[in-house]
């Protein structure tokens, strides 16, 4: 009589993939609250961690990740790739909350602070840690299916680009957006008194000119200097943008910048601007 090659699931084993399908709800939940408010970051809202194309990518990878995931195949690379991506987002979230960010996009349209992002990230590390899967027999099949998930998601990615021409047209295009600037304006470091100026980028998303009318004004931010300005379509300007640094405690000063706008669905485009005082 020869023995049946199927092993009998271990208690490890049986473990693991509870955690393993627990963490793939949990990315898939988490993507699909982003996609549903199009802040398809799993980062926060700063700096260069908002581009599209960094969104994009992002949500990408939770849905075929947390796919993969339930799905149970391969689970000790899958495993392996759990552990990087939230090693990561803890790195990442951490940081976020130690400068002083009051928000991130982690859980999309629910806010959180990077300190709840922070938390829930090393609890899914720890969990994940205790939860090692065993070695399992290679399944080309299995593999075969997550490459496949994998080509679907980017097959989508290519289309949206081909349709759209880049993934931030691509962004705006699909939240109905007219009009979009810089999320966050990094002024970095600064002392009490120092005057610092940089860029917002304005996009238009329309086939029509749009203009910038006026902005914030105040004793210790302007973004008025270079207004009026018009907007082309389907194209973008330079705006700058000047801040004085008040007198104060040192930390992370956060301030809100606005645009007025001619364009009736945006008629204010609102970003933050952050220094670190020293």
């Amino acid at each position: 009589m020869t023995t049946s090659p199927h092993i009998p699931a271990t208690r490890r084993d049986t473990t693991a993939h509870i955690v393993a399908v627990s963490v793939g709800l949990l990315l898939l939940t988490a993507a699909g609250l982003k996609l549903y408010g199009w802040n398809v970051s799993p980062f926060a809202q700063y700096g260069w961690l908002l581009s599209p194309s960094v969104q994009t990518a992002a949500v990408g990878w939770e849905l075929f990740l947390g796919v993969w995931l339930v799905s149970g195949t391969a689970r000790r690379l899958s495993w392996l790739l759990a552990m990087l991506t939230f090693t990561a987002f803890a790195g990442v979230s951490g940081y976020l909350g130690v400068i002083g960010q009051a928000k991130c996009g982690c859980f999309g349209v629910i806010e959180a602070s990077p300190w709840v992002a922070f938390g829930v990230d090393v609890v899914v590390v720890a969990l994940l840690a205790v939860a090692r899967p065993n070695p399992e027999p290679s399944g080309t099949v299995g593999l075969r299916w997550v490459g496949g998930v994998g080509a679907v998601l980017a097959v989508l990615f290519a289309a949206s680009l081909l349709l759209f021409g880049s993934a931030e047209a691509a962004v705006a295009k699909l939240r109905g957006q007219t009009l979009t600037t810089t999320s966050h304006l990094n002024f970095e470091t600064g002392t009490a008194g120092d005057v610092r100026t940089t860029t917002a980028t304005v996009r238009n998303w329309t086939d029509a000119p749009l203009r910038l009318i006026g902005g914030t004004s105040d004793c210790s931010c302007l973004a008025t200097e270079d207004l009026p300005i018009t907007i082309p379509p389907n194209g973008g300007v330079e705006v700058r943008v000047r801040l004085k640094i008040p007198a104060g405690t040192p930390g992370n000063l956060t301030r809100t910048v606005e645009f007025l706008t001619d364009c009736p669905k945006h008629p204010r485009l609102r970003l933050t601007a952050g220094v670190l005082v020293e």
